[in-house]
């Protein structure tokens, strides 16, 4: 009989190991192995197409700067009416297949590359984009301004001057359609904001016309009946199919391209982020998905720069993941990873059995804000939010504030999962403010309330926020070439208003003190 030393057992051992396991194994499972892995090297790597990641690909491809951008999702592009999914006039109709939700990919079970994902963590449901451009594609194109007063209560480390004056106009000029006209405003389908309108300036709020991305000359055509109507008749939220809507990849992105100096990389899901041994560069790994879900490669991109922007939720699951695993060393002692984070204060409002002529159209997109800097528990914001969809409410109202208290976000190596431990209790003031200024425009206009606010945020802001992970240009502490430039790095609340403005405005003064450590 042959004799058989150990490491010769050891061998045969592991080779049968792998002809069982090949034996044993599904046919997906077994064409897994067949996945090819590619290898890419780039000088600056974007990781997320969002409000922060769209503007630092703008800038540093401005700036000649060799520069990635990854995205999970898919490009959704505005091609026709049927670009985009509908609700169909009732929120219960909407299809919850892969136009509409994002869930992530398995070895065994193909994920979906929908435009949305929702979060449903123990504490609190939250919603981030999945596709190229971000929440710019899943919101309402609200591009609001907070209060000055607010503002500095939420970020006191920020000049709010220079946002008014430098940032928000710089956002602004290329990518808002400006406030609602009055002759929009006017239309009968707009009755609801008028309505909203005069409840809140008749209980002493503040009201503003907000900025948004919708350009309101193809809403002119869809009230004309030259378009077919969305935006008019509340379909704005899920893309807009008549192209009213200005995402980021019709202009921040598709202007970044322009340069020649960008690749953007599509259905590439971020799975680990490591530094280089020797180095201060990274490399990102990345499933590579199609259209179906289904994880068809691996990619594996090195970078000298790496720059957050996947929003709050999943920038700080993947600095967390990088942290536990010791993939990045210098993040061990960074605490402020997972700090800091909170729901903008949102808390979705409902008043019903205002006036039948509020329904069963309310236009969109949302453009009328109202603030109440009188309220004895603290300063609320309230964005009117048009829906034809909800039928038994009259109107709908996102109630923003700046939250008693934000949580810390923990993560689970053995799920892969964040617990973002959002503590309602802890934040009933903020609630009680909300439902005074709400009662308040019950008061004056009438109608019952409706408490939804156990909905969950579209807001989720902070994760890897300034001044407790990283430095007020987005330097993440304890390490080299890694930045936050997303609403991961907003601490919680934008200041009672909805955060993607201050978020781009933000990334614009951070890339503007970053560029020229590159160049």
């Amino acid at each position: 009989m042959k004799k058989i030393n150990r490491r010769n057992f050891l061998k045969s051992s592991a080779a049968a190991g792998v002809v069982a396991s090949a034996a044993t194994a599904s046919p997906m499972a077994q064409a897994g192995w067949l996945r090819k892995t590619t290898r890419s090297t780039t000088r600056a790597l974007i990781i997320g197409s969002g409000f922060g990641g769209s503007v630092a690909t703008l800038r540093l491809a401005e700036a000649g700067v060799e520069t990635m951008l990854i995205e999970r999702g898919k490009h959704w592009k505005y091609e026709g009416e049927d670009s985009y999914p509908t609700v169909d006039g009732d929120i219960m109709k909407l299809k919850v297949d892969d136009r509409v939700l994002w869930s992530e990919p398995s070895s065994l079970i193909p994920g979906s590359v929908g435009m949305i994902q929702y979060y449903f963590d123990k504490s609190i449901a939250v919603g981030c984009g999945a596709c190229l451009g971000g929440g710019s594609v899943v919101y309402g194109g609200v591009l609001l301004q907070p209060k000055r007063e607010i503002f500095e209560q939420a970020l006191p480390f920020l000049s709010y001057t220079d946002m008014d004056e430098i940032y928000y106009p710089r956002v602004l000029a290329r990518i808002s359609g400006g406030p609602i006209p009055d002759d929009v405003l006017n239309h009968p389908n707009y009755t609801s904001k008028r309505e909203f309108i005069k409840s809140a300036e008749d209980a002493g709020l503040e009201v503003v016309r907000s900025h948004v991305s919708f350009d309101w000359d193809v809403i002119r055509e869809e009230l004309n009946g030259t378009r077919t109507p969305f935006a008019s008749v509340g379909e704005y939220v899920f893309g807009c199919n008549s192209g009213a809507k200005n995402t980021l990849d019709r202009n921040y992105l598709a202007d970044a391209e322009a340069t020649g100096n960008v690749t953007i990389k599509t259905l590439h899901n971020v799975t680990n982020i490591v530094q280089q041994p020797g180095s201060n560069g990274y490399e990102i790994h990345c499933e590579v998905l199609n259209e179906e879900g289904r994880i068809t490669g691996k990619h594996i991109i090195e970078c000298e720069y790496l720059f957050m922007g996947a929003g709050s939720l999943n920038t700080t699951r993947l600095l967390l993941k990088a942290q536990a695993l010791g993939e990045i060393a210098g993040l061990k002692n960074n605490d402020g990873i997972g700090a800091e984070w909170g729901t903008n204060g949102d808390e979705l409002m409902g008043r019903r059995n205002i006036d039948t002529s509020t329904a069963p159209i309310q236009g969109g997109p949302p453009s009328i804000a109202a603030f109440d800097l009188e309220n004895p528990y603290k300063s609320t914001g309230f964005m009117h939010s048009p829906t034809s969809a909800v039928k038994e409410f009259t109107q709908l109202q996102m109630g923003m504030c700046v939250p008693d208290k934000n949580s810390r976000v923990t993560y689970n190596k053995y799920t892969d999962k964040v617990s973002l431990n959002w503590d309602r209790d802890a934040n009933e003031t903020s609630h009680q403010a909300i439902l005074h200024s709400t009662e308040k425009m019950i008061a004056t206009g009438g109608g019952e309330l409706v408490d939804i606010s156990a909905f969950g945020t579209w807001h989720p802001l902070g994760g890897a926020a300034m001044g407790s992970a990283c430095d007020y240009s987005g330097r993440v502490y304890g390490v080299e070439n890694l930045f936050v430039i997303d609403g991961a790095s907003i601490p919680g609340a934008a200041g009672a208003a909805n955060p993607a403005l201050t978020v781009a405005a933000n990334a614009e003064r951070m890339m503007e003190q970053i560029i020229p450590l590159l160049v």
